[in-house]
């Protein structure tokens, strides 16, 4: 497929019913699959790991030429790779949207794997090969290739690895903790996604999606995710450690983590990703919401009995 034949799917099938609330009812994962929908996705698929999404020399030579940025500075900016920047290489923020997307998207008979998202990405101008149009990748473009079914709805970023800002974890981010105290079937229509590593996407930073189907306790600084550098053919619950330690066996990104006192458990951001209700014309996340509200009003609380 190339990218001029991509288009947007439609909604595929009725929904089940709606709640008392006139919500629409959301099917329950299907049960028996080691992950929802046989996720996560992993970016070195040998099925879309190999294909390119920006071309280094082209980015460089588009720095030079267009920003007026000298060579050598252009050149650090972006990471060489032996078999250039794909999305094995480049590409776990991509595949954790397309995971996304496959958790939380109308059903459609071509699902939006990270080889046709990154199509998408080059058709509708969010990055080039050549690195220009660099949109916020993250927000519109899930919600156009959705056509607004599926939308960013909130979020929290931290500086890691800058000094003097505080680490956060899982246990410690109020829209995390707000996430992870809701129970299942308030969750059922939002997804989150973390950044790790370091707070400058050059080398080492990466993203994951906390697994839906273990919220864990708000407290556990080491939950379930789903990775896209998750190995193949893994079969154990797989944590934020192990993410951390399999992103790290890279000695670049190991020596990165390292110079910014980066640790296993830390975060640098936290993305909702939420249905929209199609006859309210509004995100599915007023409980989420209510409760990022309530944990940001008592970590208020506990600081400033903290402070007296």
């Amino acid at each position: 497929m190339n990218a001029g034949q991509i288009t947007v799917p439609q909604p595929h099938g009725p929904v089940a019913r709606k709640d008392a609330d006139g919500v629409p009812h959301r099917l329950p994962y299907p049960h028996g699959l080691p992950y929802p929908h046989g996720l996560p996705y992993r970016q070195d698929d040998p099925a879309w790991g190999g294909d390119l999404m920006w071309d280094r020399d082209l980015v460089i030579e588009a720095d030079v030429q267009l920003n007026g940025r000298p060579r050598d500075e252009a050149e650090s900016l972006m990471r060489a790779f032996s078999d250039g920047n794909t999305i094995g290489n480049e590409g776990c923020q991509l595949t954790s949207m397309a995971m996304v997307l496959r958790l939380l998207a109308p059903r459609s008979s071509t699902p939006w794997t990270p080889g046709r998202l990154n199509e998408a990405a080059h058709q509708f101008y969010y990055y080039t090969p050549a690195g220009l149009s660099m949109t916020a990748l993250y927000a519109d473009l899930v919600s156009e290739v959705t056509d607004g079914s599926v939308q960013l709805c909130l979020k929290e970023e931290y500086l890691a690895g800058v000094a003097p800002w505080a680490r956060q974890r899982v246990n410690t981010s109020a829209l995390v903790r707000a996430y992870r105290s809701l129970p299942p079937e308030q969750r059922r229509d939002v997804v989150v996604m973390l950044k790790t590593g370091t707070y400058d996407d050059t080398v080492a930073s990466h993203y994951l999606l906390l697994d839906p189907r273990d919220g864990g306790s708000p407290n556990d600084d080491n939950p379930r995710v789903l990775d896209p550098a998750m190995p193949v053919g893994e079969t154990k619950p797989w944590r934020l450690s192990d993410s951390a330690a399999r992103i790290t066996s890279d000695p670049e990104i190991a020596r990165a983590w390292a110079e910014s006192g980066i640790e296993p458990t830390q975060i640098g951001g936290a993305w909702v990703f939420a249905r929209c209700d199609p006859e309210r014309g509004r995100p599915l996340v007023e409980p989420l919401v209510k409760a990022w509200a309530a944990e940001m009003a008592a970590q208020a609380d506990q600081t400033s009995h903290t402070r007296a």
